[in-house]
C-alpha cells in the first residue's frame, strides 16, 4: 500500500460526547406522547445479527436502524440514501459504481466485498466480485424498505465469508404493509425520469403479495475534467444511468417466494483503464438476479425450523472505446450462477436458552470471466470456474441472570480449495433495566478470494491473476452501551478495535504509472474507533438524530490508509405535518481523506419538502446538496484523475398517487 500520512486530533468527538450528557440531564419529564415514543423503541426488533427475529436490545451486536417513516420524510430513492443516515458509515461514488465506508475503511476501487449485504437475510454478493453496492447496482430501492438493519462488526459467526466488517440487512414490505396500489412519477435535473410503483395485498388466510417495480433515466452531470485532456475541458452527455428493478414477495402460510431482479447500465465518463476521454461509447451493464423459495412453519412448542433454496445469477459487460479514431473497441464479461442451500433450527427447550443450529450448501458452478477486441477480433482472456462451499454453525443464548446474557457463536466453513476457516463470536450483554444495555463483543471473521481476485488476467495488459491467495482474516472486539429515556430520546456508543490480516489488495508490478497490477496479500490493517449516535422521536411529530465518528485505519507501517476519514458529523431533522406540508433536511460533514491527493472535508446537506394534496396524493420538492458544494472523492485505481467530482446541485419533482 502507498498510502502516506498525518493524524489530526478529533475535536468534534468531545464535543459529541459532552452533548450526549448534556442531552440526558436535560431531557424534560415525559408526557403520554413521550410514552409512546419510548414504547415504540423498546419493541424495535431486528434480524440481521442472528438471523432471527429479536430485540434490538438484546441482539448480540452494535446495530442501527433507519426505519421506512424516516426514509420516507426525506426523500431517499436508494439503500445507499438510507445507509448514509446511519451511525459510522460514508459513501463514495467513481462516478461508475458506488461504495460503502464502514468504521474508515473503503478500499478505492474495490467493490463493497468486506461488507456482507442482504435482502430479508439472503445474501447479494454475487459470485465473480463478491459485490454487493449500495446505489442503483443494488436490486431493492427505498420506497420497498421496511427497514434497513447495520449490524456492526464481524459477522462470519452466523453468515459466513464477507461479513468482516459488517452486515447490511434491507428487510423489505409486506403487502400488509403496504395495502394497495400507490405510483410515484419523478423529474429533475439533468434529465432525470423515474416511475416507482408498488402493490400489496393480504387476507385472512395468512396470504401475502407485494409487488415492486422500479425505472429511472437520467442524463448525468456534463463534468470538467481538465485531467483527461479533452479539447477544452469538458466532458458532455457521458454521465448517464439507467436501471430497472423489480420485486417480487409472495407468501402462503409458512411458504414464501421471492424474486429480486436488476439491471443497471452506465456510462463512464472517467476514461477508465486509459479509454478516449471524452469519446461516447466505454459503459457499464450489471444484472443480477435472486430467487428464493423458503419454509418456515414459526414455533412448534420449543422448535422452530425453516429452509432456505436460493438460485442467483450475475452478468457484468463492460465496453471500452481505446484510441483515436480508427477506435478499438475492447470488451470485459463476466457472469456467473450460484445455489444455496441452507437448513436452521431454533430450540428453547433447556431454560435460559434459546438455541440455533444450522448447516448451509453453496454451489457457483459457473463463474466465467472474458476480455476480448472486437474488431479486430482478439481473444485476450477466457477462463471458466468454479466455487463450492459448506458450513454448519452452532450459537447459544444464555440468559445467566435477569439482567445478564451471554451469546456464544462458532461457524465452520470449508470452501474448496482453501483451509477449514472457523468462526468464533462471543457477547457478554448486562441489561439493568429494560432501557439500557451494555455490551462486550468478541468475534473473527474472514473473507475468501473472489475468482475476479484470484482469475482475472488479461495477458498482462492491466492485470495478473493470483490463483494463490490466501483468505483475509478479522479479530474484533467492541463494547457498547444503549440507554432510552423516558422522553423517547435514545442514545447510544460504540468503541472498537479490529485488525485485518493477509489484506488482498491491487499491487502495481513496477513504479510505471501504466503499471501492471496483481492482487496479494499485502499484510495488516488496524481499525480503531468511536461512534456516537442521539435521536428523539419528540412530542407533536418531530423526529430528528444526530451522530459522531472518530475513526483511525492505518496499515501495518503505522500509515494512514487512503479513502479513510478521521472524523464524520451526521444528522436528520424531520418537522410534524402542519396543514399537509412536512420538511425533512439531512447533513453529511466528511473528515479529509487521503488518495492521489487529499481531498477536502466533504459538506453534504438534502432538502425534502412535502404536501400532500389530500389522502390519496402528495407532491415533493427535494434538493441534493442544496448548498451546492464542490465535493471530491479520492481517485480510484482505473482513472488518470488526481479526484472524483461528486454531485452538484440538482431538484428533483415528485408526484405520488395511492389507489
Amino acid at each position: 500500500m502507498t498510502d502516506i500520512v498525518t493524524s489530526r486530533p478529533f475535536a468534534p468527538a468531545w464535543y459529541a460526547t459532552l452533548a450526549l450528557s448534556f442531552a440526558a440531564q436535560a431531557a424534560p419529564g415525559p408526557d403520554a406522547s413521550d410514552d409512546k415514543a419510548l414504547e415504540a423503541l423498546l419493541k424495535r426488533e431486528v434480524q440481521g445479527p442472528s438471523r432471527y427475529a429479536q430485540s434490538l436490545m438484546d441482539a448480540p451486536a452494535s446495530v442501527s436502524v433507519l426505519e421506512r417513516e424516516e426514509s420516507d420524510a426525506l426523500g431517499h430513492q436508494t439503500v445507499g440514501d438510507q445507509l448514509a443516515r446511519l451511525p459510522g458509515v460514508y459513501l463514495s461514488n467513481s462516478r461508475t459504481y458506488s461504495a460503502l465506508g464502514l468504521r474508515g475503511f473503503s478500499r478505492p476501487g474495490d467493490y463493497n466485498s468486506r461488507v456482507l449485504m442482504a435482502i430479508d437475510g439472503q445474501r447479494v454478493n454475487e459470485a465473480i466480485f463478491d459485490q454487493g453496492l449500495p446505489q442503483l447496482e443494488f436490486p431493492v430501492v427505498a420506497e420497498w424498505v421496511q427497514r434497513v438493519e447495520l449490524v456492526r462488526g464481524p459477522g462470519s459467526s452466523v453468515y459466513g465469508s464477507n461479513a468482516l466488517l459488517g452486515v447490511v440487512n434491507v428487510v423489505t414490505l409486506d403487502g400488509a404493509d403496504a395495502p394497495g396500489l400507490s405510483t410515484q412519477g419523478s423529474v429533475g435535473e439533468h434529465g432525470l425520469r423515474r416511475v416507482e410503483m408498488h402493490y400489496g395485498a393480504a387476507d385472512a388466510g395468512d396470504r401475502d403479495l407485494f409487488v415492486g417495480l422500479n425505472l429511472q433515466d437520467s442524463a448525468g452531470e456534463n463534468l470538467y475534467l481538465p485531467e483527461l485532456g479533452t479539447p477544452d475541458g469538458w466532458v458532455r452527455r457521458l454521465d448517464g444511468e439507467q436501471q430497472a428493478a423489480l420485486l417480487v414477495k409472495y407468501r402462503d402460510g409458512p411458504w414464501r417466494l421471492s424474486l429480486n431482479a436488476v439491471r443497471r447500465d452506465k456510462d463512464a465518463a472517467t476514461a477508465p483503464y486509459g479509454t478516449e476521454p471524452g469519446v461516447a461509447g466505454t459503459r457499464y451493464s450489471d444484472r443480477e438476479v435472486l430467487t428464493e423459495l423458503a419454509y418456515d412453519a414459526g414455533w412448534q412448542d420449543d422448535v422452530r425450523s425453516s429452509v432456505r433454496l436460493n438460485v442467483a445469477g450475475y452478468e457484468f459487460r463492460g465496453r471500452y472505446v481505446f484510441g483515436p479514431p480508427p477506435e478499438r473497441i475492447n470488451r470485459d464479461e463476466a457472469y456467473a450462477q450460484w445455489t444455496t442451500l441452507e437448513g436452521r433450527v431454533l430450540w428453547r427447550g433447556v431454560l435460559n436458552h434459546q438455541l440455533m443450529a444450522g448447516a448451509e450448501l453453496r454451489t457457483a458452478p459457473i463463474g466465467v470471466q472474458r476480455n476480448y477486441d472486437v474488431s479486430p477480433y482478439n481473444d485476450i482472456l477466457n477462463t471458466r470456474s468454479s466455487q463450492d462451499s459448506a458450513a454448519l454453525y452452532a450459537q447459544d443464548q444464555w440468559r445467566l441472570a435477569p439482567t445478564l446474557q451471554l451469546t456464544t457463536g462458532l461457524r465452520l466453513d470449508r470452501v474448496r480449495g482453501f483451509s477449514p476457516a472457523l468462526s468464533p463470536r462471543a457477547v457478554l450483554a448486562l441489561r439493568p433495566d429494560e432501557r439500557e444495555s451494555f455490551k462486550l463483543m468478541w468475534a473473527q471473521s474472514f473473507r475468501t478470494p473472489n475468482l475476479y481476485e484470484r482469475f482475472y488476467d488479461d495477458g498482462g495488459a492491466t492485470q495478473i491473476g493470483n490463483a494463490a491467495l490466501k483468505p483475509e482474516r478479522l479479530n474484533s472486539a467492541e463494547a457498547s452501551w444503549e440507554h432510552l429515556l423516558r422522553n423517547g430520546l435514545a442514545l447510544s456508543a460504540n468503541a472498537y478495535w479490529t485488525q485485518m490480516s493477509r489484506l488482498i489488495e491491487q499491487v502495481p508490478l513496477s513504479d510505471s504509472p501504466d503499471a501492471v497490477v496483481q492482487y496479494r496479500n499485502v499484510g495488516r490493517v488496524r481499525l480503531r474507533g468511536v461512534d456516537l449516535d442521539i435521536e428523539q422521536r419528540a412530542g407533536g411529530g418531530w423526529l430528528w438524530r444526530g451522530s459522531a465518528s472518530w475513526m483511525d485505519a492505518r496499515n501495518q507501517s503505522g500509515e494512514r490508509l487512503s479513502n479513510a476519514p478521521t472524523w464524520m458529523l451526521k444528522g436528520h431533522l424531520v418537522s410534524p405535518q402542519w396543514r399537509g406540508w412536512q420538511l425533512g433536511v439531512e447533513g453529511n460533514v466528511l473528515g479529509p481523506r487521503l488518495g492521489r491527493v487529499e481531498v477536502p472535508t466533504s459538506v453534504v446537506v438534502n432538502a425534502h419538502l412535502r404536501y400532500r394534496v389530500d389522502a390519496r396524493q402528495s407532491v415533493s420538492l427535494h434538493l441534493n446538496n442544496a448548498l451546492d458544494r464542490h465535493n471530491l472523492d479520492p481517485s480510484t485505481p482505473d482513472t488518470a484523475l488526481s479526484a472524483i467530482p461528486q454531485l452538484a446541485r440538482a431538484w428533483r419533482l415528485d408526484w405520488r398517487i395511492s389507489l
